[in-house]
């Protein structure tokens, strides 16, 4: 007998992407931005990513960040600023705007989730918690 434990372990991963991602794009679009320029936003409010770090984070190519970083910067969203301890590399800087932005986005994402975990019981809500954790942990190794 085969063992499809890591297949039904892939299957379920792949499964729980989707409707994250889902649910992450249709909030986006909600706000009025794409679902990159969403995670752009998040990534830049917890660090002033660098063109090649925002392309890694985003998994992109650096021409694809330049793209994200103009329209978001036309919409007044962010700014470039140079590095102050390498003037060679330019890094994103959320606006005022930007942080609002990014504030409600988080503030409509948190509230789709919690919805869609509404009819759980707190303590199993409060064990997939350390669970979604540890994976996140492994599948980053």
């Amino acid at each position: 007998m085969a063992d499809t434990t890591g297949d039904d372990l892939t299957g379920a991963l792949i499964d729980l992407f989707r409707e994250v991602d889902a649910l992450f794009s249709a909030v986006s679009r909600r706000m009025g931005i794409t679902p990159q320029q969403a995670q752009l936003l998040c990534f830049a409010q917890h660090r002033q990513p660098s063109f090649g770090e925002a392309a890694t984070l985003l998994h992109c190519d650096k021409t694809n960040v330049t793209g994200l970083v103009d329209r978001l910067q036309r919409r007044g969203l962010l700014t470039r600023e140079a590095d102050p301890h390498d003037r060679r590399v330019t890094r994103v800087h959320l606006t005022a705007d930007g942080e609002e932005l990014t504030g409600d986005f988080q503030d409509a994402v948190d509230t789709a989730v919690a919805a869609r975990f509404a009819s759980w019981p707190a303590a199993d809500r409060a064990a997939l918690l350390p669970l979604l954790r540890a994976a996140t942990t492994a599948l980053r190794a």
